[in-house]
């Protein structure tokens, strides 16, 4: 587990949860591209050699924007009530093609 606040967390077990570990009220892990290609490489989503130059603000925006939308299932799920707009946010990006990644 990481001791420090801006360090990544790959310990939960599944990496949606990796992802909501990221950022809290105070704390933003993924504040640009650089820390969004740890994150990617670390979760094991690319191999560690990949290069990812284009993980610019619109990338940064839809991790940011889907991270909210888990964490929003999450605190549902455990309040017991329903998250329909974060269950159908998070399912549309399901369903959309990855993105290739460019040499």
């Amino acid at each position: 587990m990481g001791s420090h606040a801006n360090e990544l967390r790959f310990d939960s077990g599944r990496i949606c949860l990796d992802l909501v570990a990221t950022g809290t009220d105070s704390v933003e892990q993924l504040d640009c591209g650089r820390r969004l290609a740890a994150w990617l490489t670390g979760a094991g989503l690319v191999p560690a050699a990949t290069r990812l130059p284009a993980l610019g603000a619109d990338w940064l925006h839809a991790f940011t924007e889907l991270r909210a939308y888990v964490a929003e299932l999450i605190r549902a799920e455990v309040a017991g009530r329903p998250a329909d707009r974060a269950l159908d946010e998070v399912n549309a990006c399901a369903a959309g093609a990855p993105p290739g990644l460019r040499a």
